[in-house]
C-alpha cells in the first residue's frame, strides 16, 4: 500500500507541477476571457468523457483485481475487452452528439464566436481516446502496477500537452492551437496506456466459465448514473458560472479551483492503490485486515493533506498572484475551495470503501444528494456573489457527500476511522501555522515566489518536526521506512 501510494503521489505531484506550469503559461499568453473559455470547454469535454465511461473503469479495476487474484487471467482479459466493446461506442456517440450540440452550447455558455464553436468541436474528438485510456489505466491499476498510470497519464499526457501547447502558442495559433495540442496529448497517453496494459496482463491463464460481460455490466450499470452525476457535481460550478456569469468569472474561478485540487490528489494517490485491495480483501472475507488498513490509510491521507490545506489558506494571495496580479481577486475563492477539498481529505478513503465493497447504489445516492445541494446553492449564490457563490456551493456539497460516506462505512462495514492518533497532526498543523504566520509578518515581506517557497518550506519543516516530537505510530514508521527504501533504490 505504501509503495503504491508513494509511486502514485510522485506521479501526481509531477502532474500537478506540470499542470500549474501549464495554467501559468495559459494565463500569461491568453486573455482572461480566452482562459475562461478554455476552462469551460475543458469542463464540458471532461463531463462527457466521464459520462462515456458508464462506470466501466471502476468495473474493470474491480474484476481485473478479483480475477487476477484467483489466477484467472484469461477472464481478466475478457473484462478489458468487454469494457472497450461497451465503452468506445458510447464515447463515439457522445462525440457526435456534442458536435451537433456545439452551436447551442456556444450560444448559452461560451462567447458565441466562430472560434469558440470550432474549439468545442475539435475538443470533442478527445472523448473516445479518454474512454480507452481510462480503461487501459484501470487494467494496470487492477493488476497493482501503479507506475504505468503515472507514466501514461501523469507524465506522458501532461508533458505532451505542455510542450505542444507552448509550440502552438509561440506560433500564434491561440486557443484553437491549445485545444489541438490537448487532443494530441490524450491520443498519445492512450497509446502508452495500451502498451502498458498489454505488458502487465499475462497473455495466458485460466479463462474460467462465462459471465464476464454480465458481471461487468451488473456492477457498472448503477455507476452509469453515478458517473454522470459525479461529472455534473464536479463541473456544475463552472457550468453555472458560464451560464449565469461571465467567462472572466470562470477564468478567476478556474485558476483557484486548479490550485485547490492539489490536496485532492493526495487522496487519489492512496485511493488508486487502495481500490483493488479493498475489492480483493472484501471478496476473500478478510474484513479485519481491511478495516485496519482503512484506518491507517485515512490517517495517512489526513496527515499528508493538512500542510497543503494550510499553505493554500496562508498563502492564497501570493499563490493567485503568480498567475497575474488580476487573479488575486480569486484568492478568497481559493480559501473556500481549499476548505472543501480538506473536508474531502478528512474523510479519508470512505468513498472508495463504499464503492469497492459493492455498494455502488449508495454512492449513487451520495452523489445525487451532493449535486442537488450544489445546484441549489449555485442558483441562490452566484447571482449575488459570482464565483465566490460557486466556491461556497462547492465546499458545502463536498462536506455533505463525504459525511454521508463516513456514516455508510460505519453502518454497513462497522468501522470508524478516527481515533486519538488524529490529534497529533491537528496540533502539529496549528503550531506550524502559527509559527509561519509570525515569521511571515515580522521577517519576510512581499509576495514573491522566493518568499513563498521559503515560507512553504518552513511550514512543512515545522509540521513534520512537531509530529516527530509528539511521536509516530508504528504504521507511520513503516511508511517512512518504505519511503527511505524507495529513495535508496532510486
Amino acid at each position: 500500500m505504501a509503495r503504491g501510494a508513494l509511486i502514485n503521489f510522485s506521479g501526481i505531484a509531477g502532474r500537478m507541477v506540470l499542470l500549474y506550469v501549464y495554467t501559468f503559461i495559459l494565463a500569461r499568453m491568453l486573455s482572461v476571457s480566452d482562459l475562461g473559455t478554455y476552462f469551460l470547454v475543458f469542463t464540458i469535454i471532461n463531463l462527457f468523457g466521464l459520462a462515456a465511461m458508464v462506470g466501466l473503469d471502476m468495473g474493470v479495476v474491480r474484476f481485473v483485481s478479483l480475477y487476477a487474484g484467483e489466477g484467472k487471467f484469461g477472464k481478466a482479459r475478457q473484462i478489458v475487452r468487454y469494457g472497450l466493446l461497451f465503452g468506445l461506442p458510447v464515447g463515439i456517440t457522445l462525440t457526435v452528439m456534442l458536435f451537433f450540440a456545439a452551436p447551442f452550447i456556444n450560444e448559452h455558455f461560451l462567447d458565441n464566436t466562430a472560434v469558440s464553436l470550432t474549439v468545442m468541436r475539435v475538443f470533442a474528438l478527445a472523448i473516445p481516446f479518454m474512454v480507452a485510456a481510462r480503461l487501459f489505466n484501470a487494467t494496470t491499476q487492477g493488476m497493482h502496477r501503479m507506475q504505468y498510470q503515472v507514466y501514461s497519464r501523469d507524465i506522458g499526457e501532461q508533458g505532451a500537452k505542455l510542450f505542444l501547447s507552448i509550440v502552438v502558442l509561440l506560433l500564434g495559433a491561440g486557443i484553437l492551437g491549445v485545444v489541438c495540442a490537448n487532443v494530441a496529448a490524450v491520443a498519445l497517453a492512450t497509446a502508452m496506456a495500451l502498451y502498458f496494459a498489454l505488458k502487465v496482463l499475462p497473455s495466458s491463464g485460466e479463462a474460467g466459465s462465462g459471465g464476464a460481460a454480465g458481471s461487468l455490466l451488473r456492477y457498472s450499470l448503477p455507476l452509469v448514473f453515478a458517473n454522470i452525476l459525479v461529472a455534473l457535481w464536479l463541473q456544475v460550478d463552472i457550468l453555472m458560472l458560464g451560464f449565469m456569469g461571465t467567462t472572466e468569472d470562470v477564468g478567476f474561478y478556474g485558476v483557484a479551483l486548479k490550485l485547490s485540487l492539489f490536496g485532492a490528489k493526495i487522496i487519489s494517490s492512496f485511493c488508486i492503490v487502495f481500490a483493488p485491495i479493498i475489492s480483493d480483501l472484501w471478496n476473500r472475507d478478510r474484513a479485519t485486515e481491511l478495516k485496519e488498513l482503512y484506518v491507517t490509510v485515512s490517517r495517512w491521507i489526513f496527515i499528508s493533506s493538512l500542510p497543503i490545506f494550510l499553505a493554500l489558506i496562508l498563502f492564497s494571495d501570493s499563490l493567485m498572484n503568480i498567475f497575474g496580479s488580476e487573479f488575486v481577486t480569486g484568492s478568497e475563492a481559493l480559501i473556500i475551495l481549499a476548505i472543501g477539498q480538506f473536508l474531502s481529505a478528512a474523510t479519508g478513503a470512505a468513498g472508495m470503501m463504499v464503492l469497492m465493497s459493492g455498494h455502488s447504489k449508495l454512492e449513487l445516492l451520495n452523489v445525487a444528494v451532493a449535486l442537488v445541494v450544489d445546484v441549489i446553492l449555485c442558483l441562490l449564490l452566484i447571482p449575488g456573489y459570482g464565483f465566490m457563490g460557486a466556491a461556497i456551493a462547492h465546499m458545502v456539497s463536498m462536506g455533505v457527500a463525504n459525511l454521508m460516506r463516513i456514516v455508510e462505512v460505519w453502518l454497513f462495514m462497522h468501522v470508524f476511522a478516527y481515533d486519538r492518533t488524529f490529534l497529533k497532526p491537528v496540533l502539529s498543523g496549528v503550531a506550524s501555522a502559527i509559527m509561519v504566520s509570525v515569521i511571515g509578518v515580522f521577517i519576510l515581506t512581499g509576495a514573491g515566489i522566493m518568499q513563498l517557497l521559503i515560507l512553504a518550506s518552513l511550514l512543512l519543516f515545522f509540521y513534520v518536526l512537531v509530529i516527530v516530537i509528539l511521536g509516530l505510530e508504528e504504521q507511520d514508521r513503516s511508511l517512512l521506512r518504505t519511503i527511505r527504501a524507495g529513495m535508496a533504490r532510486s
